[in-house]
């Protein structure tokens, strides 16, 4: 800009500018055009957002997890030991359920990742040929911490630049993601363009000037693009992978659209979840309640197999008419089933059978007597009785008497001697008589007992026979089971069984067995013909019984262990919630602290953020109030457009500025598009904290952004961004730090109602302020073009005090370094040293406004490095 060309600021922006400089203001406050309308304290600072994704941190987690571990009064030896096992691998879990796991002793790493990503900010976007950009255009950017908002019209191509710099990045932009497929497909420019490319410059740490390109070949498609990435005097590499974001850029997302900022909170409360647990570095203690989960569930696979198929077996048992399927039902329905019965049961080892299927198994093994096995008998019977035919006595009870009286007789003789017959009185009872008597009854003994031999042979044979048709059982009637064969068989059996007592058995058993033996053959067949079907139906059920028991037992083994890391994950449920709240009370505060700042004159309260539920139950809940009171069902219910969008920032803007995030800027298309006029106050304000310790980048085609900035004196550079014929797209700065404070100082220099005395001093501060925002911008500019840690840079700088030492840090890379020389090379070097060292306290002489003119070739000087 012209030295003439100041634009006229609000005499009321400049008079209350005057008053608030008539004091000793320290240079590193920027001055404020307008009082705030509501001053919000944001706790956006440096290191209020700590990353715990390194591995320091990974290892106090450990350690962390550790002592609630070793403190938790819920857990047994053995439980604790099962996590600590989790929190240590797969491999460790294993061998903790085995009974293998020592726990090793722990120690917190302090060492970085060898692959951490690198630090960057952005020193300019350059497309050509894409989206509304046809010849070349390139959009310069401060990089280093600061506000750049960059304004245009709807349709000027400023969101291409954006959408260029995601493309680059991501391979895409979420507009297209969320659109038809025609929207990816018109990326090209319709007017110029080729060969169509995308150019991001970086200032890299560690590794200084670094370029992402993207090529496109003619005809190509989007995804048909080469990536590459150079650093400073070394060859390309293909893809980004080199700079270490893949993971980063869906942890911190720098680049936030309009799209994007009204589909976060209409992507459901389980994608917030997802994004904001992502970067709280819970990674071990999440993998650790997985592994516990995913260990429960194969552990409790069998007994939820066992369950499933008790409730399958069960059915199938009610429908079988197996009385032994009735059996192991009602074993089935004790708590807990009788494994051993139910096994007996399956495999045949239950005791016999009752009722008709034993019946009917008796049935099937029904046999008649061997056919030999009788004749033998018979004849046995038959032979007996023949003997005894041959040695039959008249009367065997006669002969008994008489041969029992005639010992009598004998006895009598014995005693009383030689006399008559006491019983006829006709013979005498004498030797002779005595003799003759002996021999008959020696004689009628023999008889006798050969007869009685032979009748007990009979009797025997009798028996036997007798014996061999009582042996025969009876068939049963097997009720369930219908046989055709039964009814002969059991008539048969019935005559057969009728045997007499005598020897005529001999021939009832001959007349009898044919019909028995048939009888019970036929009988026999169609009862195991019947059983056999019977059992081919109950087969089945049996190995699903008996596989179900083995089922059922491993399910039992490991109870144990089921209720160890049952408990175990329980534990970790909770503790990994407890963390996430915990470690999510930082986002929670910020984003509270950054929704107080936006919200204005809004009635809505946002109480908390707070992690709930797991898996596909996970949400993120955000509670809030209205005037006081609760609103039920959470903040999205009661928040208007505007309110839903300032939300959506308040989540988005914590996740973009953690430390740990390697992005050092954050990059915002159109924003303020639902914005009412208080809440864009606001929101300058959150950007402007945001933009000390980050690059905030803003596109907006709204006015209300670019002058709430300039009516605030925001440090801000706003750049302008218009399209003319054929896509050609221009950038032009508007204004900067240190070009506002010589706009203001241009203006008090003018003002004919401003006091002469007030007005160089005034002026006096101003350009010190100045001097001192072109030197800072241009130090850190390039301290980080050539790769200097951005807190090295920041350190040296605040380091240094006076305006003279941080020219001197600016021109010579050391604040102690006499630029004297310098100073004295240009009149208006000397002028402008004068103005800023002592005019400030002492005033000046000179037309005021020749000395802003001064000031502002000054500026240009340190801007350029001229010498």
């Amino acid at each position: 800009m012209a030295p003439n060309a100041f634009p006229r600021y609000p005499l009321r922006a400049i008079r209350q500018l005057t008053v608030r400089h008539e004091t000793n203001t320290p240079v590193n406050e920027r001055p404020l055009l307008l009082d705030r309308i509501q001053q919000v304290d944001l706790t956006i600072t440096e290191g209020s957002m700590t990353d715990t994704g390194n591995s320091g941190e990974a290892g106090h987690l450990v350690q962390e997890i550790s002592a609630r571990v070793e403190a938790a009064p819920s857990l047994t030896d053995e439980a604790k030991l099962c996590v600590l096992a989790a929190l240590d691998g797969d491999a460790e879990l294993a061998e903790a359920l085995e009974g293998r796991y020592s726990p090793p002793e722990r120690q917190v790493s302090t060492e970085a990742d060898d692959r951490a990503p690198v630090g960057a900010f952005i020193s300019s976007i350059q497309a050509r040929g894409f989206r509304g950009i046809g010849a070349e255009s390139r959009l310069e950017l401060h990089p280093a911490p600061g506000l750049t908002v960059v304004a245009g019209r709807n349709g000027s191509g400023k969101s291409s630049f954006s959408e260029a710099l995601e493309v680059a990045l991501t391979g895409s932009t979420y507009r297209w993601r969320k659109k038809a497929t025609a929207w990816s497909q018109h990326w090209r420019n319709l007017h110029d363009g080729e060969p169509w490319s995308i150019r991001i410059e970086l200032a890299e740490e560690g590794a200084g000037s670094t370029t992402i390109g993207v090529d496109w070949a003619a005809g190509a498609e989007l995804a048909e693009r080469n990536v590459w990435v150079q650093r400073s005097r070394q060859s390309r590499e293909p893809g980004i992978e080199s700079l270490g974001w893949t993971r980063a850029l869906d942890l911190y997302q720098p680049i936030l659209s309009y799209e994007e900022l009204g589909g976060l909170l209409e992507a459901g409360p389980s994608k917030l979840f997802d994004k904001l647990d992502a970067i709280l570095g819970l990674d071990q203690a999440t993998d650790t309640e997985r592994r516990l989960a995913e260990a429960l569930k194969r552990l409790q696979e069998d007994d939820k197999a066992a369950k499933a198929e008790q409730r399958t077996v069960k059915a199938a048992l009610s429908e079988s008419d197996d009385e032994r399927a009735a059996e192991a039902f009602a074993l089935l329905n004790k708590r807990p089933p009788a494994l051993d019965d139910l096994a007996a049961i399956a495999v045949g080892r239950k005791n016999t059978p009752i009722g008709d299927l034993a019946r009917l198994q008796a049935l099937a093994g029904l046999r008649a007597p061997d056919r030999a096995e009788v004749a033998a008998v018979t004849e046995a019977v038959r032979k007996a009785d023949r003997k005894l035919a041959d040695h039959a006595i008249g009367s065997v009870d006669a002969a008994a008497r008489r041969a029992q009286l005639l010992r009598d007789t004998l006895a009598f003789h014995d005693h009383a001697g030689d006399g008559p017959c006491p019983v006829c009185g006709v013979g005498t009872l004498d030797s002779a008589w005595r003799q003759q008597v002996e021999r008959e009854l020696e004689s009628e003994d023999a008889e006798l007992i050969v007869f009685q031999k032979a009748r007990a042979e009979r009797d025997r044979a009798v028996e036997q026979a007798r014996a061999l048709a009582r042996e025969v059982p009876a068939p049963l009637r097997a009720g369930q089971f219908a046989l055709e064969a039964f009814d002969t068989a059991r008539t048969a059996w019935e005559l057969w069984s009728q045997a007499p007592d005598d020897s005529a058995i001999a021939d009832h058993l001959d007349a009898t067995y044919e019909d028995l033996a048939e009888g019970f053959a036929a009988l026999s067949r169609e009862a195991k013909e019947t059983l056999t079907a019977h059992e081919d139906r109950w087969a089945p059920l049996a190995q699903r019984l008996a596989a179900w028991v083995g089922l059922a037992r491993r399910a039992r083994e490991q109870e144990a262990s089921v209720g160890m890391v049952k408990s175990a994950h329980e534990f970790m449920k909770k503790c990994v919630t407890d963390l996430r709240n915990e470690h999510g009370e930082r986002i929670t505060n910020i984003a509270r602290d950054i929704w107080a700042a936006l919200k204005q004159e809004s009635n809505v309260d946002l109480d908390g953020i707070e992690f709930k539920g797991t898996n596909t139950r996970r949400r993120l809940e955000l509670r809030a109030n209205v005037d006081g009171a609760d609103a039920t069902g959470g903040a999205l219910g009661v928040m208007s457009q505007g309110e839903l969008q300032a939300l959506g920032l308040a989540l988005f803007l914590p996740r973009a500025t953690m430390d740990g995030s390697p992005f050092r800027f954050v990059v915002l298309d159109d924003p303020v598009q639902a914005m009412d006029p208080a809440k864009v106050d606001g929101f300058a304000d959150v950007l402007a904290k945001i933009a000390e310790h980050r690059q905030v980048i803003v596109f907006s085609h709204d006015d209300r952004l670019p002058q709430v900035v300039r009516q605030m004196g925001l440090d801000a550079r706003i750049l302008e961004v218009t399209r003319k014929a054929n896509s050609s797209v221009r950038v032009d700065a508007c204004s900067d730090p240190a070009q506002r404070y010589l706009d203001d100082a241009h203006a008090v220099a003018k003002d004919c109602e401003v006091p002469d005395d007030v007005k160089k001093r005034v002026i006096g501060g101003m350009a010190r302020m100045a001097v001192e925002a072109a030197a800072r911008d241009t130090y850190m500019a390039r301290r980080f073009i050539a790769g200097d840690h951005r807190t090295d840079v920041e350190d040296r700088w605040a380091q240094t005090r006076s305006t003279s030492q941080r020219v001197a840090l600016t021109l010579s890379g050391a604040g102690s370094n006499d630029v004297s020389s310098w100073w004295t090379a240009k009149p208006w070097r000397r002028s402008t040293r004068y103005l800023v060292r002592d005019a400030v306290h002492q005033g000046t002489s000179g037309d005021a406004i020749d000395l802003v003119r001064d000031v502002w070739r000054t500026v240009d000087d340190i801007r350029s490095g001229r010498r």
